[in-house]
């Protein structure tokens, strides 16, 4: 008699992120993840109490690959000057990667897009606040305003409406970057460093020629 195949918890979950990737939340079911694995049901049950858990984790797996993403972009440190555009890069890169991942996620079911930015969003929070010296409420505003921005870009991206280079995605985070400080003022600690203000003046007087 041959063994038993052993099911892991992490076998359930990228099986079920591989089925989410191609068909959508909808279609993550205990049994297409048993077909797949070529189990009965029972191991996804003795790992998760009802399917909501077992989705919870592949919006972690999502976020994973934000992080991923973000530690690529900045060289796997985040210590530069410049890593909130980093942060606003890595999102981006995301959508272009996953297109259709990020329309399931943000614009066919807007609960799952939160539970993504609950999860995400205190990265952004944390640079804003530490790295760049906004006080609290400044650095919530100024995510707000952000998110606000690159779910509009991303949705143009997604849809195949708009071809984005790096080059095109980069510039439209200046000006983003630059109507934040328009509205909010430079970042605090930022204006310290003499490679940064320098890096600031010249960008702020691109947008005034």
């Amino acid at each position: 008699m041959s063994a038993t195949k052993k099911i892991t918890k992490n076998m359930i979950v990228d099986a079920a992120l591989e089925i989410f990737r191609a068909e959508g939340f909808e279609a993550v079911t205990s049994r297409r993840i048993a077909l797949r694995l070529g189990c009965s049901t029972q191991p996804i049950y003795f790992e998760y109490k009802n399917m909501d858990e077992l989705k919870d984790d592949i919006i972690k797996k999502v976020v994973e690959q934000l992080d991923s993403l973000f530690s690529s972009v900045t060289g796997g440190g985040d210590s530069n000057e410049f890593v909130y555009r980093s942060y606003g890069l890595a999102f981006l890169k995301f959508v272009q990667t996953d297109p259709f991942v990020f329309r399931q996620i943000y614009t066919v079911d807007g609960k799952i897009g939160k539970q993504v930015d609950d999860l995400w969003m205190p990265k952004g929070l944390d640079i804003l606040e530490n790295k760049y010296g906004y006080k609290k409420e400044t650095a919530i505003a100024i995510n707000n305003m952000a998110s606000c921005s690159l779910i509009g870009m991303a949705v143009l991206i997604s849809s195949g409406y708009k071809k984005t280079s790096e080059e095109e995605i980069l510039r439209s985070l200046e000006i983003l970057f630059a109507s934040v400080c328009a509205v909010y003022g430079p970042p605090p600690k930022l204006m310290q460093i003499e490679k940064f203000r320098e890096h600031f003046e010249q960008l702020m007087a691109s947008f005034r020629k």
